[in-house]
């Protein structure tokens, strides 16, 4: 995925450096004096090689996007068993997977065993000032949904549960839920789920999608985030819109 925001990155800075020229190309044709039929046909020429590239350039965005929305796609069927716990204290030493079953067997009521686990382990450098998540990859897509359909057994603890997103997801859930608050927002299985005003729910995956969903529903003056209510955590979710 760096390796392709890399390529976003070199393509736009090729676009807006193509463009600049162009302009100044054209200002130079528009300005000249003699030969007025030669500039002319060299104008006609130039409107012409300037509309095809700019042509091949919007295909060569919409490839590259394209292809990103594969990749994102992938990595998030990659991560669908994965879920992320937070909050749950660090101890110099300890053993990822039993802290992690204590939690989900003590306060979830699950009676999961070592083998319900298949990679567990905290994220990051280790922090002195907060405790670092844990990621957890469960052994199936039962084991994983049964500690999802659970999760409220850690209201009123510090503890909570959120789904493991990719870069690009994450970035347009924190994004929907600055605008929307993050009672209106929740995630279920990869995707965003976004209450809006009116009362409607959208499902989103990407910015494209959620950007016509900012335009649409503009943010209001003086609006606080609150905190997640039950919705936000992806229970009583009905038929999405988009």
């Amino acid at each position: 995925m760096s390796q392709l925001a890399e390529v976003l990155s070199a393509q736009k800075s090729l676009e807006e450096s193509f463009m600049k020229k162009m302009s100044a190309l054209e200002a130079q044709i528009q300005t000249a004096g003699p030969a007025k039929d030669t500039v002319a046909k060299v104008a006609e020429e130039f409107r012409a090689f300037r509309e095809l590239v700019i042509s091949m350039l919007g295909l060569l965005r919409r490839q590259i996007g394209e292809c990103s929305r594969q990749l994102d796609n992938i990595e998030t069927r990659s991560r669908r068993k994965a879920l992320i716990f937070q909050d749950i204290a660090e101890t110099a030493g300890e053993d990822c997977t039993n802290v992690t079953l204590g939690v989900i067997n003590n306060k979830l009521g699950l009676n999961f065993t070592k083998e319900s686990i298949k990679v567990c382990h905290r994220l990051g450098q280790a922090n002195s000032t907060h405790h670092r998540p844990i990621l957890v990859r469960f052994a199936s897509m039962d084991a994983r949904m049964s500690v999802w359909r659970a999760k409220t057994g850690l209201r009123g603890s510090k503890v909570s549960v959120r789904e493991f997103l990719t870069k690009l997801r994450q970035s347009v859930f924190g994004t929907a839920r600055q605008h929307f608050g993050m009672r209106s927002c929740w995630t279920q299985e990869g995707a965003i789920f976004i209450k809006a005003p009116d009362g409607g729910r959208h499902k989103v995956t990407t910015l494209d999608e959620l950007n016509p969903l900012l335009s649409k529903y503009p943010k209001a003056q003086g609006s606080s985030v609150g905190k997640r209510s039950p919705e936000s955590t992806g229970e009583g979710l009905k038929v999405a819109k988009k």
